[in-house]
């Protein structure tokens, strides 16, 4: 089923590949994310000690160790297990660039002689006289997962190569896997999976159809980076349980469809939302080293810190951080109500790429299916937007000011129950453009639901929007799923362009603002690797960097409030729209201009976002929850995603340090927005 939009994070299928110099071709090389993997020092130290271990063991035993290593990325695993003195080292990588780009680091490290690259994929690699390796090998190191485990096949991946490519008795890194749960209660979790009613002054505005209120949700991971979620924002409702564990050594037999019923009984009472998971690896055979994705608060790490006296937030910044291997939550089927010390069954469920749960107190599961067409229609951080009272408030205020019995409204935005809001304010109708088949199912249930049909009309292409004679007001929050970035839902003033100014707004103005900030760990998804653990990675950085300058925006948008920042500068005015009048939108715009950094730090990025100005006095901002101190962390706003470019130069600055940046807005190419910034260690004249 496909989803319009999702937050998942992206997964690429490597299998079908386009010719080269085509945008697609290097897009898939920028958008490859093996970079953030070998920013990751505990990973690549724990699988190095793991190797090391089992070349060790299989020389004390008197064999050779002839290592296979599965989805090799740059060769860094192949070339330790060369250096740790294996007999023979094969590769594979099927993502055929980056095979070519391995080829060359192998040799620039001198482990030409020493190691053979095959460009397949595993399952289609031959043994034997004429295959591709003339034996089977007796060590095998594979790093072929996701936040789930086993989303990029790494079930399929383990199975093959110990029915097919090794020998009997062989030692496999890593030797094993956990996945751990936590049944948690948290209306905030639950917020960004079940649509609220909308109530203003203890009235209820819009209600939320029983469909929804109903609705299993999908089974779809939601990835985020968990540690950074408020402690205080759930609740465990039990302690953490571990509900799979995969042996990849073949000694289990893997399972692709697995369903788990564990009896537990809860530490206290409450009402169960959702399930926190992550994982843990066994890296060797003797269990001796391991290496976690808890989160901070269940790290098995953090527990001998918080006896040291150190704080969550303390330990947070010492627990290593990656974003390749994030924690997820799974929003249970039905919020269950739990007794402490009744006990229930926690469902674990499996099929060879996806896991689900259920909590229940009998022992049937299934794996949850859409009928409302909500988690069909919108993204999670767009469900918590609906559900974000504060920023509802500020919107239907500035309705009411605007609404009379005369009113007819045109709501430009996609899926906007505010737009409905306006009927019960007191307008006479209300125009809805729904271009999203999807969001426009969604929208028809909570009119017809909320009796709103006879002042209602849906418009379902832009080429029928009503005309000015027959509207007074118009609407938008702005939101639109086809944005990305904030600035992407001017598509509202872009749609305005037919009206004049005489007819009223909300917003009336939109400002793009940007801040100079230090992130602690988000930078590294783009910062060159150059050494890694004493291997030279530069023609990977050089590969990266041209696929990246040819098709990525140097503007990119994330979730921010999961990656803490510090700001360096004081926020700072980029350009700001008059949404009553449409002449910025049809001349070339360019300004520049420099601001003092007032911190001293690392800048390694400039964060920016929008704020939406919904008349004089009220406005919505995309970015911060509160006003920006130089020095401090940044606090963002959870519901959407702000804009982000990175440095891939880091660079430290003082109070005598700069920042250049420059603006150009060209309406008659697609209506592009370009960015510049530059980091001066010269003082401003």
């Amino acid at each position: 089923m496909a989803l319009e939009n999702t937050d998942m994070r992206p997964f690429t299928s490597f299998d079908n590949w386009i010719d080269e110099d085509t945008f697609d071709y290097y897009q898939e090389i920028a958008r490859s994310a093996f970079a953030d993997m070998l920013h990751d020092h505990e990973r690549n130290q724990k699988y190095y000690v793991a190797l090391k271990i089992a070349i060790e063991k299989k020389h004390e035993m008197g064999e050779e160790a002839n290592v296979l290593d599965i989805g090799t990325g740059t060769g860094l695993f192949s070339m330790m297990s060369a250096a740790c003195g294996a007999d023979t080292v094969t590769a594979c990588e099927v993502f055929s660039p980056m095979a070519e780009c391995a080829m060359k680091i192998i040799e620039k490290n001198g482990f030409k002689d020493k190691i053979r690259l095959i460009p397949k994929r595993s399952t289609k690699i031959t043994v034997g006289r004429d295959g591709d390796m003339p034996k089977k090998a007796n060590i095998l190191i594979a790093e072929v997962f996701d936040t789930e485990l086993i989303g990029e096949g790494a079930l399929s991946t383990f199975k093959h190569a110990y029915e097919n490519l090794l020998e009997e008795k062989s030692i496999v890194v890593p030797h094993s896997a956990t996945i751990w749960v936590q049944v948690v209660e948290s209306s905030a979790v639950h917020a960004w999976n079940k649509v609220q009613p909308i109530k203003y002054k203890n009235e209820c505005l819009i209600d939320t159809p029983h469909s929804a209120k109903s609705c299993f949700g999908l089974e779809y991971v939601h990835d985020l980076q968990l540690t950074q979620f408020p402690y205080d924002a759930f609740t465990p409702l039990m302690p953490p349980q571990p509900v799979f564990r995969f042996d990849f050594t073949g000694k289990t037999p893997l399972s692709y469809v697995e369903t788990v019923n564990l009896r537990v009984k809860p530490t206290l009472t409450g009402t169960a939302h959702a399930v926190f998971m992550w994982w843990d690896l066994n890296m060797d055979i003797d269990n001796q080293v391991s290496l976690s994705c808890a989160p901070v608060w269940e790290h098995p790490d953090a527990k001998k810190m918080l006896r040291e006296g150190l704080s969550l937030s303390e330990i947070a910044d010492i627990i290593p951080w990656r974003d390749h291997w994030v924690q997820a939550i799974y929003h249970l089927p039905v919020e269950t109500s739990i007794v402490a010390g009744r006990e229930i069954s926690l469902i674990g469920c499996h099929d060879e790429y996806s896991l689900w749960f259920d909590l229940i107190y009998e022992t049937i599961t299934r794996m949850p299916v859409c009928s409302c067409g909500i988690h069909i229609a919108y993204s999670r951080t767009r469900m918590g937007q609906l559900n974000d009272q504060r920023r509802n408030e500020k919107y239907i205020r500035a309705l009411e000011k605007r609404i009379t019995p005369k009113t007819v409204c045109l709501c430009l935005s996609d899926g906007c129950l505010l737009g409905l809001a306006a009927i019960k304010l007191g307008a006479k109708k209300v125009f809805m453009l729904e271009t999203k088949v999807h969001s426009r199912q969604c929208m028809e249930k909570f009119i017809t639901f909320n009796n709103l049909s006879e002042k209602v009309q849906i418009i379902e292409s832009a080429d029928d929007l009503p005309s000015e004679k027959e509207i007074n007001l118009i609407f938008g929050e702005p939101y639109f799923i086809t944005s990305m970035l904030p600035w992407d839902n001017l598509s509202y003033w872009y749609l305005t362009s037919k009206y004049s100014p005489r007819v009223r707004r909300i917003p009336i103005a939109a400002t793009i603002l940007a801040v100079a900030v230090e992130f602690k760990d988000l930078h590294k998804i783009r910062t060159p690797l150059g050494v890694c653990e004493g291997y030279d990675l530069s023609i990977f950085d050089a590969l990266l960097q041209e696929s990246s300058e040819k098709t990525d925006n140097p503007v990119e948008p994330q979730p921010l409030w999961e990656y803490p920042a510090k700001a360096l500068s004081l926020p700072f005015v980029i350009h700001k729209f008059d949404l009553r009048q449409y002449d910025d939108g049809l001349r070339n715009i360019h300004i520049s201009d420099s601001i003092p950094i007032l911190e001293s730090g690392s800048c390694n990025g400039v964060a920016l976002w929008v704020d939406w100005h919904l008349n004089a006095q009220i406005t919505v901002s995309s970015g911060p929850t509160r006003a920006i101190q130089p020095g401090a962390r940044i606090s963002w706003d959870p519901f959407t995603r702000q804009g982000v470019h990175i440095f891939r130069d880091v660079t430290n600055v003082t109070q005598q340090s700069s920042l250049d940046w420059s603006f150009d807005y060209a309406p008659e190419l697609f209506r592009t927005m370009k960015f510049d910034f530059h980091v001066l260690s010269e003082p401003l004249k």
